[in-house]
C-alpha cells in the first residue's frame, strides 16, 4: 500500500504576488515523488494523496520574514474569539481579533488532545505514531526523542541564516532527553521557559534559561513577553520565535492588574473554586493584552515584516468550557472538543485579509509551513528515512481559491497511559466526517458538518447511505495504511513502537 504525504513547496511568493496555477497530486518528503499515473491509479491510496499548487519558484528578489509562532495552552475553538462555536462569554481578545482581522483564520484545524504531542508535531511535523509522543509528557509517558529532526535544525541545514529561540511553556522533556537542556538539544539556540505541563504558580515559578534553573516571580505570560522581546531586539537576521504560553492552563490564578477587565475577581481559593472559568478568561485576557503588548514593542517595519502563526495545543478543559462541548470530550478526548482549535495566519503578502479558509489542517502542518515562509526546501534538508506528514498552508495565504491541501486530517492519543486507560486511539476524518477506531477495536463515524456535538454515531444504525458508506472507505483505508496500537484488534496496519 503507498501512503503519498504533500511535500512543502517553495511558496517566496508568500511576500511578492504570484499568479494562481492548477493543483496536482505530489509525493511527500521520505515518499517517491515519481510515480507514474499507472503507478498512482494502482495504489489503494492514490485518491487520498494530498493535493498541492505548483511551487510558482523561488523569487529572489524577496526577503524572508520574520516568523512569530504564538502557541496557546487549553485554548479550543469555544473559547477563541474569532470562532463561532456557541458559548455564553468568551474572553475580550481584540489584539488576537486584529491578527483574525488582517490574516486567514483556518475553520477547520485539528491539534493533538494534550499538550505536549501537539507541540512534538510541530517541532517534527510528524504526527504522534512516528513521534513517540502519544499523550502528555511525564512519568511513564516519554517526552521527543533525542534524535528527532526539528524545525530549527532544518532551518540551519538549509542555511536559512535564521536565528531562532524557544520562549514559555516546553513540555517535551524527560530524564533520557537532556531534561532542562533539551530545548538546545533540539536545535534552538536560545531557551527560556518552564519545562514542565503546568506551573506550581504563575507568579512564582521555576525558570530555566538554556539549562540554567532559577526561580522567576513576575508573572508569567508577561515574562514570556518580556523576554520574546529582549531576544528579538537583539536579532540583525530574520528570526524565527517559539513563544508558548501557559494560559489557559491551571492553576486558574489570577493576573495582575490591568491586564484584565473583571473587577469582580477576588483571587481567593474560594473565588477561584466557585468562579473557575472566570478566572480562566482572566487568563486568556490577560495573554491577549501581552500578545498585543509583544506586537506593539515591535518597530512598524519589523511587524511589516513579520508572519503572524497563532494556534492552540489543544481543546478547552472541561472545568472552563461553560459546557461547549457534551461531557468527556473537552481537553484530552478525541473528539472536536478535544481536537479542534484555533489557527490564524496574519502578516504580509496574505490575498484577501480577514478571509476564513475551511480546507482541513493539523497543527503539524506548521512545520512545512513555516519552513516555507523561511525559503527552506524541506526535502532537500529532511534527513534519509525520514518521513514528514506536515503539509505546508502557505498556499492559502496567497491563492484564496486555491483547492484543498489535504484529504484527511489525523489526530492520536497512543501513549502508555492510555494504553493501559483503555483509551488509546485514532481519529481520521475529512472535513465532513470523521472516524474514530480505539485500541480495543470499537469503532464511532460521525457527521460533524450536521452533528458538530458528534451525538448521532452512524454506525448504530447497522448500514450507511452511499455517501456516507464512500467516506467511510476512504477514511478506513486512511486509519489502515498507518501504525495503530490496536492493529490487532482492527486488522489495521503495523503496531508501531507503542
Amino acid at each position: 500500500m503507498v501512503r503519498l504525504f504533500g511535500a512543502s513547496v517553495l511558496m517566496t511568493c508568500v511576500l511578492a504576488a504570484c499568479a494562481p496555477s492548477s493543483d496536482d497530486a505530489r509525493g511527500g518528503v521520505g515518499a517517491s515523488s515519481d510515480l507514474s499515473s499507472t503507478d498512482l491509479a494502482s495504489a489503494d491510496l492514490a485518491a487520498r494523496s494530498y493535493h498541492r499548487a505548483p511551487p510558482p519558484g523561488p523569487d529572489p528578489t524577496a526577503a524572508p520574514p520574520n516568523i512569530l509562532l504564538i502557541i496557546a495552552d487549553d485554548i479550543g475553538i469555544d473559547q477563541s474569539v474569532c470562532y463561532d462555536r456557541p458559548i455564553t462569554t468568551r474572553a475580550p481578545q481584540p489584539n488576537i481579533q486584529r491578527l483574525c482581522d488582517r490574516g486567514v483564520t483556518f475553520t477547520r484545524a485539528w491539534s493533538s488532545p494534550t499538550s505536549s504531542p501537539t507541540r512534538a508535531g510541530i517541532l517534527t511535523g510528524q504526527f504522534s505514531h512516528q513521534t513517540g509522543v502519544g499523550e502528555a509528557t511525564g512519568g511513564i509517558s516519554p517526552g521527543i526523542d533525542a534524535s528527532a529532526f526539528t524545525l530549527p535544525q532544518a532551518m540551519d541545514a538549509a542555511g536559512s541564516g535564521y536565528s531562532h529561540a524557544a520562549i514559555g511553556k516546553w513540555h517535551l522533556s524527560d530524564d533520557s532527553n537532556g531534561g532542562d537542556d533539551n530545548p538546545n538539544l533540539m536545535g534552538f539556540s536560545h531557551f527560556a521557559g518552564a519545562m514542565n505541563g503546568a506551573l506550581e504558580d504563575y507568579s512564582a515559578w521555576t525558570k530555566v534559561t538554556d539549562g540554567v534553573e532559577s526561580s522567576e516571580t513576575t508573572y508569567a505570560t508577561s515574562a514570556n513577553v518580556d523576554d520574546a522581546l529582549d531576544w528579538i531586539h537583539d536579532q540583525d537576521h530574520p528570526w524565527f520565535l517559539w513563544l508558548a504560553f501557559n494560559a489557559g492552563h491551571t492553576p486558574l490564578h489570577l493576573p495582575p492588574d490591568g491586564l484584565y477587565s473583571d473587577t469582580s475577581l477576588t483571587g481567593t481559593t474560594d473565588d477561584i473554586d466557585d468562579r473557575p472559568s472566570a478566572y480562566y478568561r482572566a487568563m486568556v485576557e490577560a495573554m491577549d493584552t501581552e500578545i498585543g503588548r509583544l506586537l506593539d514593542g515591535l518597530s512598524p517595519t519589523e511587524l511589516s515584516h513579520t508572519i503572524v502563526i497563532f494556534v492552540g495545543d489543544n481543546g478547552t478543559a472541561s472545568q472552563v468550557n461553560d459546557h461547549a462541548f457534551p461531557p468527556g470530550r473537552s481537553k484530552g478526548s478525541l473528539y472536536e472538543g478535544g481536537v479542534h482549535v484555533p489557527l490564524i495566519i496574519a502578516g504580509p503578502g496574505i490575498a484577501r485579509h480577514g478571509r476564513r479558509e475551511s480546507g482541513i489542517v493539523s497543527t503539524v502542518d506548521i512545520f512545512s509551513t513555516v519552513l516555507e515562509l523561511a525559503q527552506v526546501d524541506v526535502a532537500s534538508v529532511t534527513p534519509a528515512g525520514t518521513t514528514i506528514d506536515s503539509v505546508s498552508m502557505a498556499p492559502y495565504l496567497v491563492h484564496p481559491d486555491i483547492i484543498h491541501q489535504r484529504e484527511w486530517q489525523l489526530s492520536e492519543l497512543i501513549g502508555p497511559r492510555s494504553l493501559a486507560g483503555g483509551r488509546a486511539g485514532q481519529v481520521v476524518g475529512d472535513g465532513r466526517y470523521a472516524l474514530y477506531r480505539y485500541v480495543d477495536g470499537a469503532e464511532q463515524f460521525y457527521d460533524v458538518r450536521s452533528d458538530p456535538d458528534e451525538l448521532s454515531d452512524l454506525l448504530s444504525t447497522g448500514s450507511l447511505d452511499t455517501d456516507p458508506a464512500l467516506h467511510y472507505a476512504n477514511l478506513d483505508a486512511d486509519l489502515k495504511a498507518m501504525p495503530f496500537p490496536g492493529a490487532a484488534a482492527t486488522g489495521g496496519g503495523d503496531t508501531g513502537p507503542f
